[in-house]
């Protein structure tokens, strides 16, 4: 029973100061999106052929995953089924990420297939997994 109680403590505090890591990196990454869009907006013209707020793409995500692997950390005494569910939501937001940023001219077809069956799969548990969710 103590054994338990010490374990429990502990990942209490594990998770606080990753929680506290992942706050100042969201308001780094924050800061630092600012920055990137600031510069773009402020170079921007429309003859240019280069689009806008692209580079700012892959720290928005970066926010997006932290902030998803937040909500891991504050539910993390729920059910078995609400962790996998937003381990699953994290693992679709990093591999989205991924492709949001790849150069499909340059890749191979067969990799490009192998992540659109990844991203399917994933998707496709997440919906069971919600589904079952509901149910109970």
């Amino acid at each position: 029973m103590k054994k338990d109680k010490i374990i429990s403590k502990t990942e209490d505090l594990v998770y606080l100061i990753l929680s506290i890591l992942a706050i100042l990196f969201i308001i780094i990454e924050t800061v630092d999106l600012f920055y990137v869009f600031y510069k773009e907006v402020s170079r921007f013209s429309f003859s240019s052929e280069r689009p806008l707020g692209l580079s700012g793409v892959p720290i928005f995500f970066n926010i997006l995953i932290t902030l998803e692997i937040l909500e891991t950390f504050k539910y993390h005494h729920n059910t078995i089924l609400s962790k996998v569910k937003i381990i699953l939501l994290v693992a679709i937001t990093a591999i989205v990420r991924k492709v949001i940023t790849l150069d499909i001219k340059h890749s191979e077809h067969l990799i490009l297939i192998g992540i659109a069956v990844l991203i399917l799969s994933f998707c496709i548990g997440y919906y069971f997994l919600s589904k079952k969710e509901n149910v109970k």
